[in-house]
């Protein structure tokens, strides 16, 4: 037998109606359209409650047991059950899983991944003031409009969508600066932009220019750790060389690691605060960058150093694999 539809509200109110005004049970059927027996079932609910009652939902019922529920977390088709992919849904939703956008990680190799496993062993009973000892640096690339890579979002209705107030606009080769930086935990070091394309002899003239000048600034005298990644100019003998000639100890770095990088969150706060100042040209991208940099407060740097022995404890709980920078981005 089908399901019957359910008895509207207003109907409802009709139907007490009528009766309350000396019409026949019969009468009141034939007047609304449905059986004499709802009509009974809904007076006399009417004079135990003494309002009219609406009915309780129930819903689709659950064609998964709890018992089901709970091989289903680890695998479906080893439960058994005949479900559809809404039931599929609503029962991992009630798991607590939700369906999200993948976050975009480096690659690892089983290589890359025993290396930063033995490189986070190696370190893993530094203190922060053993951290606070290193200072960190890198490249990154500022686009015209970037900074808001998490999306928009507006409301508006199907119709709208394309009405100039709900559409982000994009350019398809947006205007953008290469620049160097360098932080630690004392604040943010020199940063420069780059116009040129980074070779070994460009990279040791940035290093002579920015990165001594920064390292006498927030250290002065005392002996410091130089982080900087494995991109090849970065490696160049030559490269080694002027550090060694210099006394600067260089960090040994596992591949494929920007997780691992404090300056990486410290590019995406800078990227941000770019995006507000809502450059339209390189020039105005270039003092926006300047003055974000020099905006950057000590404390935010300090609390991203302070993050390491927890990124450490990470990677060495996940065995490798790469990780969320436990400090919130």
């Amino acid at each position: 037998m089908a399901p019957t539809r359910e008895m509207s509200l207003e109907t409802k109110e009709r139907i007490v109606k009528l009766l309350e005004e000396g019409n026949s049970s019969r009468m009141v059927a034939k007047d609304v359209g449905c059986s004499q027996s709802a009509v009974s079932k809904i007076w006399t609910k009417y004079k135990q409650h003494g309002m009219v009652v609406k009915a309780k939902r129930t819903g689709r019922p659950r064609k998964t047991s709890k018992r089901q529920d709970k091989q289903l977390k680890h695998k479906w088709e080893e439960a058994g059950a005949n479900v559809c992919d809404r039931t599929v849904r609503n029962r991992l939703k009630e798991m607590g899983f939700q369906y999200r956008k993948a976050k975009r990680k480096p690659s690892l190799t089983p290589k890359h991944k025993r290396t930063r496993l033995q490189w986070a062993k190696e370190r893993q009973s530094w203190t922060v003031d053993d951290w606070m000892k290193v200072i960190f640096s890198d490249e990154s690339r500022i686009c015209i409009g970037q900074g808001d890579d998490a999306g928009t979002f507006v409301w508006c209705r199907s119709s709208e969508i394309y009405e100039e107030a709900c559409l982000k606009k994009t350019t398809k080769f947006p205007q953008s600066l290469m620049i160097w930086g360098c932080m630690s935990g004392k604040g943010t070091g020199e940063m420069t932009v780059v116009n040129s394309s980074i070779n070994a002899q460009v990279y040791i003239d940035i290093l002579d220019s920015f990165l001594i000048p920064s390292i006498e600034q927030m250290f002065g005298d005392n002996e410091i750790i130089f982080q900087d990644d494995n991109a090849s100019c970065h490696r160049a003998k030559t490269v080694k060389a002027f550090l060694g000639e210099r006394h600067i100890q260089s960090m040994s770095w596992p591949a494929n690691s920007p997780d691992l990088n404090p300056i990486e969150n410290l590019w995406w706060k800078l990227k941000k605060m770019v995006h507000k100042k809502a450059p339209t040209c390189k020039a105005d991208l270039a003092t926006a960058i300047k003055e974000s940099w020099h905006q950057i407060d000590a404390e935010y740097c300090l609390s991203l150093i302070k993050s390491m022995p927890q990124r450490l404890k990470a990677v060495i709980k996940a065995k490798a694999p790469v990780l969320r920078p436990p400090f919130e981005r």
